[in-house]
């Protein structure tokens, strides 16, 4: 579900950008560091679901505090198009619902601890994956079902880069949270 890709930045430079951007953050913990052309509110513009009629790939700007930074050079040097791109922070003690994504995820992780995990859920298992902080970007199959976790004491925030093709693979699962019978 999760696999290292040969795609490195310099974690003290992205651990930097992240100290000027923590007063970005909303309630929902998230901040668009892509937006569409003419946002009105670039900053949240990428958060949440994406919206009905919409393409990862319409998020072809990046935001203004993030221009000039080890971001903006993580996107403009990926061997792929980038699309909705987000800074998420998962507060500890947290746990996010069950779901598919429609696309691939990238993730680079810029703070973290140890009980932090993306668990890939399958039928009545899950298994579990730790991205460690180390300048690597890695590449989740986002199409199976999954959550993310941080039983940790301290905040997690991934850079979350979605890719600009929306191709999916023929054994993708239906997009969205999963509903528990229980």
């Amino acid at each position: 579900m999760i696999r290292a890709m040969d795609v490195h930045e310099d974690l003290n430079a992205m651990q930097e950008m992240l100290e000027s951007a923590e007063p970005l953050f909303s309630e929902h913990n998230q901040i668009s560091v892509t937006c569409r052309p003419g946002a009105t509110e670039p900053l949240t513009d990428a958060i949440g679901w994406l919206p009905e009629g919409v393409a990862e790939a319409d998020y072809s700007e990046i935001t203004a505090p993030f221009v000039g930074t080890a971001v903006e050079r993580l996107l403009l040097n990926l061997p792929f198009a980038f699309g909705r791109t987000r800074l998420m922070r998962m507060r500890p003690k947290s746990c996010l619902s069950v779901h598919a994504d429609p696309t691939r995820r990238y993730h680079y992780a810029i703070t973290t601890n140890p009980g932090c995990y993306i668990v890939g859920v399958n039928d009545d298992t899950g298994t579990f994956h730790h991205i460690p902080a180390d300048g690597q970007l890695y590449e989740m199959d986002a199409h199976k079902t999954h959550t993310a976790m941080n039983s940790g004491k301290r905040d997690r925030v991934h850079l979350v880069i979605c890719p600009a093709d929306p191709t999916r693979p023929k054994d993708a699962e239906p997009i969205g949270r999963k509903n528990d019978p229980c």
